[in-house]
């Protein structure tokens, strides 16, 4: 199989379950905000904040350094995989026991803390199942992988919906998450069974190796978290959960069509790193996931900048969630960049140039909460919202990025085409955007289908992709559900 067939055999396997996944987070997505107002919801998201930062020490970039490792030498998965548990279940059981302490010395209100209490126990288990996920992203077994997934968030949205039903509040929510979770996890370690159980016991070289190996990825995935999530926690500490709550709901709403560009990253990781010392492979699989994630998330951004109110309306929340309409909006631009960034950074990670790209992420770790720090009491002392300014900082924080990755690409990596490609995907996009405008009185639906439509015609207008592109592509696919021949074609190229 080549490098570029396994790789759209991937998107297209993760793309399958994140579609199904899909149901599950419009679920959560429409329940939380319903059932818990903004102030549970804005405990709900600090909680998680907090978790997530503290899960930094349980995780040592680990798992990006396994994925690698085993993409390279698949015959060192069982024993890597071991020695990675080994040396997570103490550093995970520290980070929780860390969490729970500042919580109570922050003196947070009960609620808080029983929520942080329980997210707690789910980080330790968050991190055994990232490590048996980078395994099977690794060896490229992304059905396993991409079964994992779909049970345990659809196992996540169906007790979400259950407990919420039955009048149950944000602590149960969390203990919702522990429990899918740990069958995500348990689905991966089945699936990982044999792997696991017939290598031989770590020895103290490979747990070294696991150590520091993924220290080069720790500082950019903590760089990662922490500007992803500190807002969250500098929101709280300088307004109030009502606040918090009304970021956390724009968010959710942005996060729903992210799931693409980080399938298209999980699937590019092992080829990309496979392919890592054949320049012509590498680069013909660069050009194509960075051009499938603007093709994608650019038209995605453009149409929620123009129906904000008509989500917040179809989602049935209350009237109070008024105020992420504005956070929405800025959010939505940023949600192309960071797709790109992903795939830019996931790049340099498989080139081995991951320091270059750490010393970005730290840059921006700084300069996130610095601006933060400025613009979330501004925009609260101005407008009674500060989740606009958090929301202005997170794109300003991504185009920062952005610059960067183009900065610290190899020369010739990614040529003009793939600019020109870009450019005329924000073209269809605007107008595609102006068109749904245009028909915005239209129920919510009919408005996404107008859209749909829209920037059909006009990427094939102005020759985003053609009409044979198309065809190969709807080809390939059907293949993929065992409709063609057993050997995979070439992908079409986009």
């Amino acid at each position: 199989m080549t490098g570029q067939s396994s790789l759209f055999r991937g998107i297209f396997t993760l793309g399958v379950a994140q579609l199904i996944s899909l149901v599950g987070a419009l679920v959560v997505t429409v329940l939380l905000p319903r059932y818990l107002g903004d102030v549970n919801l804005g405990k709900l998201a600090f909680a998680g904040a907090l978790t997530s930062l503290f899960g930094l020490i349980a995780d040592l970039g680990t798992m990006t350094y396994l994925t690698k490792q085993i993409a390279r030498d698949p015959s060192q998965a069982g024993r890597l995989t071991i020695g990675t548990i080994v040396t997570r279940i103490p550093l995970g059981v520290g980070a929780a026991l860390l969490a729970v302490a500042v919580v109570h010395l922050a003196n947070e209100d009960p609620v808080t803390r029983s929520i942080v209490y329980v997210m707690s126990v789910a980080m330790i288990l968050v991190s055994l199942g990232n490590t048996l996920g980078a395994a099977l992203q690794g060896l490229h077994r992304m059905r396993a992988l991409a079964v994992s997934m779909v049970v345990g968030k659809l196992a996540y949205a169906a007790l979400v919906a259950w407990l919420l039903l039955s009048g149950f509040g944000p602590v149960e929510v969390a203990l919702a998450s522990l429990i899918s979770t740990f069958v995500g996890t348990g689905v991966a370690a089945v699936a990982l069974g044999r792997v696991l159980t017939r290598s031989p016991l770590p020895s103290g070289d490979t747990l070294r190796r696991v150590l520091f190996g993924g220290m080069p990825f720790f500082v950019w995935q903590a760089s990662l978290i922490v500007y992803g999530q500190i807002d969250v926690v500098l929101l709280a500490l300088m307004t109030n959960d009502a606040v918090v709550g009304w970021y956390a709901a724009a968010y959710r709403i942005i996060m729903i069509p992210a799931f693409f560009p980080t399938t298209v990253v999980t699937a590019a990781l092992p080829a990309l790193s496979a392919t890592a010392h054949d320049p012509p492979a590498f680069r013909s699989i660069a050009e194509r996931c960075v051009r499938i994630v603007a093709l994608t998330t650019i038209p995605m951004a453009f149409g929620i900048l123009v129906i904000p109110d008509k989500l917040i309306d179809a989602l049935g929340y209350p009237a109070i969630f008024q105020h992420s309409l504005a956070p929405i909006v800025l959010l939505a631009l940023h949600m192309p960049l960071a797709g790109i960034d992903m795939v830019l950074g996931t790049m340099l990670t498989a080139l081995d140039r991951q320091r270059f790209w750490a010393m970005a992420g730290v840059a921006a770790a700084v300069l996130n909460p610095s601006l933060n720090l400025i613009a979330i009491p501004l925009t609260q002392a101005l407008t009674g919202n500060g989740a606009i300014g958090a929301a202005a900082i997170t794109t300003v924080t991504e185009l920062f990025m952005f610059a960067v990755c183009l900065r610290l690409m190899p020369r010739g990596l990614l040529g003009w085409s793939t600019a020109a490609f870009g450019l005329k995907c924000v073209a269809a996009s605007a107008l595609m955007a102006a068109i749904v405008w245009t028909f915005r009185d239209v129920p919510l639906v009919a408005s996404v289908l107008i859209g749909v439509a829209a920037y059909a015609v006009l990427t094939i207008a102005l020759r985003v992709i053609s009409l044979e592109e198309l065809r190969d592509l709807a080809s390939f696919v059907l293949r993929q559900r065992g409709r063609g021949p057993a050997v995979a074609p070439e992908p079409p190229a986009l």
